[in-house]
């Protein structure tokens, strides 16, 4: 039995096709999505067509949580600010009214049981909350603690787009990185597989992390004809140096701009520049703590 695990996918149509071509070769019984498979890359509807019609098994995201709230007007005021998350304005305007319907009905997690395979829990971050992710910087007891509501010994988790394979207590916690937008500073599209080995008591499963190089020029110039660069604003060019870096430009910068008073916030391209200034590799704003 072989499980191939994808996260993160983030309207990148070009890495998924790489994706999907491996996965063609390593010929999986099963493939998982574990969220956000959509916003800041172009191709949304065509991401969200292509997972419905393989019959992959998916949760929501917080980018489709998100999105969905704001299809329902029933988001936090946070996101009323157009410029800070015009990329998410942008994806919900882009969305047809079939694919809303879709990402409203994600369930946020998932149990997945496969023969003598231990039962896998599939979340898109911490049980209960989509928005913060296991990273290897926590504790073994805060492992434990978070880990705790989590019935199921094995656990495929996502959202920090880097991969872990990660041992705590009774628990093996997976992540198989992004397919579109990794923050690890590789930019080829990542995924997992997840071979079932041993019977009984003690069938286990494999983890491999699989790696594949994709063409990052047809993402660069979609963005460009697409008119994103234009649409997301001073915030632009971050995503786009995300996607052709492998580094978490745009999402450090967000989490940098919390800390910024508001009075300062009134320029968002002087917000970028000041940024652009301080942090960068090797001296990112966030640095995961336990």
């Amino acid at each position: 039995m072989r499980l191939a695990i994808l996260a993160d996918i983030h309207g990148n149509l070009p890495a998924l096709e790489a994706v999907l071509g491996d996965l063609a070769a390593q010929a999986p019984d099963r493939v998982l999505v574990a969220g956000d498979l959509v916003n800041r890359c172009p191709w949304n509807n065509e991401v969200l067509a292509l997972a419905r019609s393989t019959g992959w098994t998916c949760i929501a995201g917080n980018h489709e949580i998100v999105l969905a709230a704001m299809a329902d007007g029933e988001h936090p005021t946070l996101f009323d600010d157009r410029e800070r998350f015009a990329d998410l304005w942008w994806t919900l305007d882009e969305l047809t009214a079939e694919h809303v319907a879709f990402i409203r009905a994600l369930p946020q997690q998932a149990r997945v049981a496969v023969g003598d395979g231990p039962a896998i829990r599939m979340l898109h971050g911490l049980p209960g909350d989509a928005f913060v992710g296991f990273t290897d910087a926590l504790s073994d007891s805060r492992m434990g603690a978070l880990l705790a509501p989590i019935r199921e010994s094995v656990v495929i988790s996502a959202h920090t787009h880097q991969p872990l394979a990660r041992a705590a207590t009774r628990w093996r916690v997976y992540n198989p990185g992004s397919v579109g937008m990794p923050y690890n500073g590789d930019p080829r599209a990542h995924y997992l597989l997840l071979d079932l080995v041993g019977q009984g008591e003690a069938a286990r499963w494999q983890p491999t992390f699989r790696r594949l190089a994709y063409d990052r020029a047809v993402v660069s110039a979609a963005f460009r004809a697409r008119g994103l660069l234009m649409a997301y604003g001073p915030l632009g060019p971050l995503y786009l140096r995300t996607v052709e870096t492998g580094e978490p430009w745009v999402s450090d910068f967000q989490i940098w701009l919390r800390g910024v008073p508001m009075e300062q916030r009134s320029s968002m391209a002087a917000a970028v520049a000041r940024y652009l200034t301080l942090h960068g590799p090797g001296n990112w704003a966030f640095v995961p703590t336990a």
